[in-house]
């Protein structure tokens, strides 16, 4: 039987004839067509590796290794835990200053849905009037 005939039946093989692997070796055989799962990881479990890697008893690397993610993943999560950390110990001015930002931003931004909505109807009377 030809397997080109079958999409089904194609598997993923190499020039050499030999099985293509495709990230990780799993006893499960994936399919190229197939959707990766991906794994995911609560709030939790982010910051007990982060805390792992910051302790210092054992390298970032090997803490990495340990639950199969990457350095970049690690140092993303790090870096989120330590943001939030900063936010919460800002002093009240700080925050304060943060809201009145916020406060001005939405100001803005309702500023600029009226000048918008006042250039669609110009637009359109123009439009009209020619």
């Amino acid at each position: 039987m030809d397997r080109r005939a079958i999409p089904e039946a194609r598997s993923a093989e190499g020039s050499s004839g030999g099985r293509l692997s495709m990230g990780r070796s799993t006893d499960k055989e994936m399919r190229l067509s197939e959707q990766r799962k991906y794994r995911s990881w609560t709030a939790q479990q982010k910051i007990e590796i982060v805390l792992a890697g910051l302790r210092g008893d054992r390298s970032v690397k090997e803490v990495c290794r340990e639950h199969a993610i990457s350095e970049t993943l690690y140092y993303g999560w790090r870096e989120k835990l330590l943001e939030g950390g900063r936010e919460m110990l800002a002093g009240k001015e700080e925050r304060q200053g943060e809201r009145e930002l916020r406060r001005k931003v939405a100001e803005l931004e309702r500023a600029l849905g009226r000048k918008t909505y006042e250039l669609e109807i110009a637009g359109k009377l123009l439009r009209e009037w020619e």
